[in-house]
């Protein structure tokens, strides 16, 4: 779990710093753009994000299938990829499945890279995305997982998320909640 879990944090970490790298551009663009004519100017709407862990995202729910188990994890969407098809954005996906009882404690770390595509507000005004993903379960020898993804903004900095994860051996279904940065 240890090596999971330092892997699971020089993610984070390396994601952040490149992150504020490109924020750092950003501002510069920004400076630059302020001694140019309007019509020249024309920074990147996504690099202008000032905030690093604006793309950040913490999880936390329950494996519900075909065991019960605990769930954290982060996700990271990349700004600066671009999907395939409208409305789509790149994001990984890392998490640490965590099964505790009196034989000890268990664990598997997926990490994903995911194609989440947004649908339209429902009536509600909420947004709701789906889309699936390709990586693997690093705990131990590391294993194929596939990933389909369904999701729902409840509020500006929370979401709720079903992922379903297709492993050689197992079918794991999870609900989590997306607490954004």
């Amino acid at each position: 779990m240890r090596s999971g879990l330092r892997a699971l944090v020089t993610i984070a970490f390396v994601l952040i710093a490149w992150q504020t790298a490109r924020a750092e551009e950003a501002s510069h663009r920004t400076m630059v753009a302020n001694y140019l004519p309007a019509r020249a100017a024309s920074p990147d709407p996504v690099s202008s994000t000032l905030n690093p862990l604006s793309n950040l995202a913490l999880r936390g729910g329950a494996m519900v299938s075909p065991r019960g188990a605990g769930l954290v994890g982060l996700d990271f969407t990349l700004p600066s990829i671009v999907g395939i098809g409208t409305g789509a954005h790149t994001r990984i996906d890392a998490d640490v499945i965590f099964k505790a009882n009196f034989g000890g404690v268990n664990t598997i770390i997926p990490v994903t890279i995911d194609q989440l595509y947004s649908a339209p507000a429902s009536v509600t005004g909420r947004t709701v995305y789906y889309g699936g993903g390709l990586g693997a379960i690093l705990s131990g020898p590391a294993k194929f997982d596939g990933k389909l993804v369904l999701g729902m903004d409840l509020v500006k900095s929370l979401g709720a998320e079903l992922n379903v994860h297709f492993t050689e051996h197992d079918t794991l279904l999870t609900i989590l909640a997306r607490f954004h940065m």
